[in-house]
């Protein structure tokens, strides 16, 4: 074939390959993706063929304390449908109230011992103990290259795209979370992570969706994905100290307004629902003194005393006087009220 031809005929196919890339970005950016989870994943399986206990030649979790507690849990779910109400291998004699507990982690790996023997009856609730940090850590990456999308949503789609691919790279990798997600460890970060970085994304996605219906959604399971993590992780204090200083940060620059205040109750209230049924953990009084999620019922309440005072003629009378920002002026309002409240009840 002449020379003129093989290069009329590549110059062709490399036209039609540009232009199905063209054509076909998200598809590009999903296969990254797909490489990138599954890269993080070969990582985290590589020690499986070691997690053999010689002395009885079957499988073993990695030599970590917590998640053969976690694992024993399991294994009593399965054999009798739910875990015992007072754990006598721990605090013997008297034995551990189990109520108070991060219950959930347990359950999942039940869960997914099911699932996984469905597909093989021969597999033992150890073996999908050993996978399922690793498994969950494939939906993390998946939710974190979520939540850094979104963070840069006012960018164009390319951008915030490559950003997010970048940034899960790095994550994905990261020394520090290797032995809390590594196959045979199934801690409660290999679970918690996910839950967290879904809130996020779904946070975000409640104060940037432009129909008030999807934003109360999106609210609802921010929420409720909360109350996953905190059933999982006490760890969920994160959640709760971020959402809640950005909340008061972002009224303070007067970002804030109804419907975001709306959102913002959703999510604590939905939250505060799926949390304090399951666990004694989460009873009211708790979540009023904790400084995690008592900071963010403060900020709610400031927050909502603020927006109502300042629909008063009289307040924006006395604020114009001081100068001050409106929202500031507010919120100092609001906090002086709750303190003259505090002291004479």
């Amino acid at each position: 074939m002449p020379e003129d031809l093989i290069g009329s005929e590549i110059e062709e196919r490399k036209k039609k390959v540009l232009g199905f890339l063209k054509e076909k970005k998200e598809w590009v950016i999903y296969i990254i993706l797909s490489g990138i989870i599954f890269v993080s994943l070969y990582v985290r399986t590589r020690n499986i063929p070691r997690l053999i206990d010689i002395t009885t030649n079957d499988w073993t979790l990695a030599p970590d304390l917590d998640p053969f507690l976690f694992l024993r849990w399991a294994k009593d779910i399965v054999e009798k449908g739910s875990l015992m109400a007072l754990d006598t291998m721990r605090y013997v004699p008297l034995g551990s109230n189990t109520s108070g507990e991060g219950k959930l982690l347990s359950y999942m790996i039940a869960w997914f011992y099911h699932m996984f023997s469905f597909f093989n009856s021969e597999v033992t609730v150890t073996y999908a103990a050993i996978w399922f940090p690793v498994v969950m850590f494939g939906f993390t990456g998946v939710a974190f290259f979520l939540f850094a999308r979104k963070i840069f949503y006012k960018e164009r789609k390319e951008i915030r795209n490559l950003i997010a691919l970048i940034a899960t790279a790095f994550f994905v990798l990261i020394p520090s979370l290797l032995p809390r997600t590594i196959a045979g460890i199934p801690e409660k970060e290999s679970a918690a992570f996910f839950f967290m970085f879904i809130s996020f994304y779904f946070f975000l996605e409640a104060f940037t969706s432009e129909k008030f219906r999807n934003r109360i959604i999106f609210g609802f399971l921010s929420g409720f994905t909360t109350a996953i993590m905190a059933l999982v992780w006490g760890g969920v204090i994160y959640i709760f100290f971020s959402i809640g200083l950005t909340m008061l940060l972002a009224f303070t620059l007067g970002k804030i307004k109804k419907e975001e205040f709306i959102i913002y109750g959703i999510w604590l209230f939905t939250s505060f629902a799926f949390m304090m049924p399951f666990s004694t953990r989460y009873s009211l009084n708790n979540l009023i003194e904790s400084t995690s999620t008592g900071l963010a019922i403060a900020v709610f309440v400031i927050s909502g005393m603020s927006l109502i005072f300042m629909r008063f003629n009289k307040f924006e009378n006395l604020r114009k006087k001081t100068n001050l920002p409106k929202e500031f002026f507010a919120m100092l309002i609001s906090i002086l009220f709750l303190v003259l409240i505090v002291l004479f009840s």
